[in-house]
């Protein structure tokens, strides 16, 4: 996925940005102040998949005292050139591909991307939901139906748990709990599978670094039966569910874990340091995109928000170098403008605040 023009009109802190590229453009660096809508650009850019850059709702994504706000890009992908449009407009996001409306999921045929943030400096000490997500963003780079399997799941489930709970008030009939179980379970497995998958596919890739999963789910993928095997665990389940109104049991309950290998050290992510946790994920997102161009034959879009802050001046010359030569174009901010660019480098200066 490469950029070759970007539209947002009252994006959060912008009211309107415009930026045109040529097709061979590697590198875009935002450079400006605190507050002067750089990272509003990389958001409005992870919406162009299914996992967006923070997982913000979409009023958010709004800008303050306007009604909606709209996103358009113009990218070349391994299909050619495509445009897509959305608008934001209370908790609604419609999504057009060359002027037919699509579901959300469908951004993941687009093409891939990953990033680099502040908040992703914590994600192995944060929530495992935070975890979850990644690990889905990920999975769907490499196998797009993917992103349709999580959304099935997430529908199910969410029915199943109302009905648990609306159940402990009013019973509901039996056959309609069974329903979203079956359903739940199915999706559920496909979930299961492909993170599972894309984890072993990863790991030729990886040297100093290590990630599995984790979790009682994975319990099903060694039975006769893993589609009974889920759908069991979601009945045993049901008590434990309606009194603590959440699901406890499948997909929606696994956690990833990782390891940094260092000087034959061994160091589980969750008690790295800030060093090692940042030099873990680098490593991650190298291996991450070498997998994806290898099996797409289309590297990633890369994101990576405050340039400076991830890693010391020669390891981020290696890391951009690395990218650019994998072919990736790669948008970064930054308040001052990194040493050592590519000359090919597009630098876009924004102002300040905006909004």
């Amino acid at each position: 996925m490469h950029i070759t023009q970007l539209k947002l009109t009252h994006f959060r802190n912008l009211a309107a940005f415009t930026l045109t590229l040529p097709p061979t453009t590697p590198l875009i660096a935002l450079i400006g102040p605190n507050g002067s809508g750089k990272t509003s650009v990389l958001e409005a850019l992870s919406l162009l998949t299914p996992h967006s850059l923070r997982g913000a709702d979409n009023k958010s994504h709004i800008q303050q005292n306007k009604p909606q706000a709209g996103i358009w890009a113009a990218l070349t992908t391994h299909s050619g050139d495509n445009e897509t449009g959305q608008t934001l407009r209370g908790g609604e996001r419609t999504l057009t591909i060359n002027g037919q409306r699509q579901p959300l999921e469908n951004l993941a045929t687009l093409g891939s991307q990953v990033w680099l943030t502040p908040e992703t400096d914590f994600l192995f000490s944060g929530p495992p939901a935070a975890r979850r997500k990644w690990i889905d963003s990920a999975t769907t780079a490499l196998n797009p139906t993917h992103a349709t399997a999580v959304q099935r799941f997430t529908q199910h489930r969410q029915a199943r748990l109302k009905l648990l709970i609306h159940n402990k008030t009013k019973p509901v009939a039996p056959d309609w709990l069974e329903a979203e179980e079956r359903l739940a379970a199915e999706w559920g497995l496909h979930v299961l599978t492909n993170r599972q998958n894309y984890l072993s596919q990863l790991t030729p890739h990886l040297t100093t670094l290590s990630l599995k999963l984790s979790g009682t789910a994975l319990e099903v993928l060694q039975t006769e039966n893993p589609l009974a095997a889920l759908k069991g665990k979601f009945e045993r389940s049901r008590e434990i569910d309606a009194k603590l109104e959440r699901t406890n049991a499948g997909p929606s309950t696994l956690d990833v874990q990782g390891t940094l290998t260092l000087e034959e050290q061994n160091i589980p992510l969750h008690q790295a340091s800030s060093g090692q946790h940042k030099r873990a994920l680098v490593h991650w997102l190298v291996a991450h995109t070498r997998l994806v161009k290898s099996q797409r034959n289309q590297p990633p879009l890369v994101l990576i928000d405050e340039f400076s802050a991830h890693l010391d001046t020669p390891r981020r010359h290696l890391l951009l170098n690395e990218l650019l030569t994998l072919g990736c174009q790669v948008w970064l901010t930054d308040v001052e403008v990194p040493p050592n660019l590519p000359p090919q480098a597009h630098i876009e200066t924004m102002g300040e605040k905006t909004a």
